[in-house]
């Protein structure tokens, strides 16, 4: 809901114009004061005098904050209340010592919306709310207070004076103050349909100025020198930035070297190393020394295909290869055929998996690209977790950009605070081992990030040492 409170200036405007009338009002009461003190009624003349002084002495204390510019909305609260309080205890005054009925006559009553319609001079809805229960406790107030001296027999002969046209009266008071209520919010409706008006009116004449300059520009041969001199730069700017790029491409092609030169060659030298020794020694060796050497070369192979798998999938992603074909993917069954997958690898480490992604979700993905992001990310979290462990994956629905939130959670080792800024950067080699000594290269967060941001959304890591490490990542959705 838009709030109808317009510029702090707009109610000041109107809290000077209030000032005006309150002069205005303040010399009407001094005239009645003079009237009174004719008559020999002292007691009112003394009562008026005191009402009349402190609409003086608050006029005088509003301008002076107006002079200091220290007009805060409680001044406007002041104000309001002065002005209704005021007028009530004068009404009340009159009713003490001049004539019972003030408090009751339909020319009293008319008082109060000449009051409150100054509070519409704030343009603040609260303001105006203030005022309406204000009004109509004071008015009523006055009113009982005075109900035991009024004649009966005159009460009785007009209807206006008696508890029911108190209450048609205070009923007029409250729609009257439902009207004002809804001032501010036309007087901003109309002031924003002008500034969009004047908005519209400066764009049509800054667009007309650019054609204009345009045509000119075109007209006028010496602007082609400046066009040719404007190209030169933007091409030495495009060579800068090519050196960039290959400055890049170099740390890149270094970093794949380092990672084929001595990552990818570990686990192959451990299936040859292996495998020499079943070889050698296949007759000496019992059931369980065989099962646990299979095992170990499993796992080595296993590595090795899966740091191929991803050396491939950065190089077709880098050279543009990699074909990208979304198109709507059921969530929950693609982490279903990834856990398939890596089950021997959750399994061996006694890793539970907990997912509570909903059969609704349906993202708009690559499937290939989808099941390599799951993959990576939760091979990682089991790599960083305790044996026994446990790692959890969880989604959720973002209305407001119709996307879907994917978070894959482990409680495991953790990542250093100062690895976090250069963790997607392939120019800084950091990678930390499992929790069982696995190998790494911090390859597959790269490939995660590549294939994410070509989706349209982002990956967010949050770690903390001996804790664990959130990963989320969104991803556009079919509003279910």
């Amino acid at each position: 809901m838009i709030l109808l409170n317009l510029y702090n200036e707009e109610a000041n405007h109107g809290e000077k114009v209030a000032l005006k009338f309150r002069w205005i009002l303040f010399a009407l009461v001094f005239v009645l004061i003079f009237i009174v003190m004719i008559n020999g009624n002292k007691q009112e003349t003394i009562a008026s005098s005191i009402i009349a002084s402190l609409f003086g002495i608050y006029n005088l204390f509003l301008i002076y904050l107006f002079h200091r510019g220290k007009v805060y909305s409680w001044v406007r609260y002041l104000s309001v209340t002065l002005d209704i309080g005021l007028l009530s205890i004068h009404i009340y005054t009159l009713s003490v010592f001049i004539s019972p009925f003030a408090v009751a006559t339909t020319a009293t009553m008319f008082l109060y919306p000449v009051m409150m319609f100054l509070s519409v001079l704030r343009y603040d809805k609260k303001l105006i709310t203030y005022t309406i229960i204000f009004t109509l406790f004071s008015f009523n107030l006055i009113y009982f207070l005075r109900y035991p001296y009024l004649d009966k027999d005159i009460m009785s002969r007009i209807i206006s004076t008696d508890s029911y046209g108190q209450a048609y009266k205070s009923m007029y008071l409250l729609l009257y103050g439902i009207l004002l209520f809804h001032i501010p919010g036309l007087v901003n409706r109309m002031m924003l349909r002008y500034a969009n008006i004047a908005e519209e009116k400066k764009k049509s004449e800054m667009q007309l100025t650019l054609e204009v300059k345009e045509n000119e520009y075109i007209e006028d041969k010496l602007q082609y020198a400046k066009l040719i001199n404007a190209q030169l730069n933007e091409k030495n700017e495009q060579i800068a930035a090519q050196n960039e790029m290959l400055k890049e491409m170099n740390a890149t092609k270094d970093r794949l070297f380092s990672i084929i030169g001595h990552d990818l060659k570990n686990p192959f030298t451990v299936l040859i190393s292996l495998s020499q020794m079943i070889k050698d020694q296949l007759e000496h060796l019992d059931t369980e020394d065989l099962k646990d050497s299979l095992n170990v070369m499993y796992g080595a192979s296993s590595q090795g295909l899966a740091l191929l798998d991803n050396l491939l999938d950065w190089a077709r992603s880098q050279t543009g290869e990699i074909t990208f074909a979304a198109a709507p993917v059921r969530l929950g069954n693609s982490v279903k055929e990834v856990l398939i997958q890596i089950k021997p690898f959750s399994e061996k480490k006694r890793v539970t998996i907990q997912t509570s992604i909903s059969d609704t979700h349906i993202v708009t993905a690559d499937r290939n690209m989808l099941q390599t992001i799951f993959r990576n990310l939760i091979s990682n979290a089991i790599k960083f977790s305790d044996p026994g462990g446990k790692v959890i994956i969880n989604s959720a629905f973002d209305e407001s950009v119709n996307k879907t939130l994917i978070s894959v959670i482990d409680h495991g080792v953790g990542i250093p605070e100062e690895n976090l800024a250069n963790l997607f950067n392939i120019k800084y080699r950091q990678t930390t081992k499992g929790t069982l000594q696995e190998s790494g290269t911090g390859l597959g967060l790269l490939i995660c990030k590549e294939f994410i941001e070509k989706h349209g959304g982002n990956i967010q890591v949050c770690s903390t040492i001996g804790e664990g490490t959130r990963i989320t990542f969104d991803l556009p959705s079919i509003r279910q």
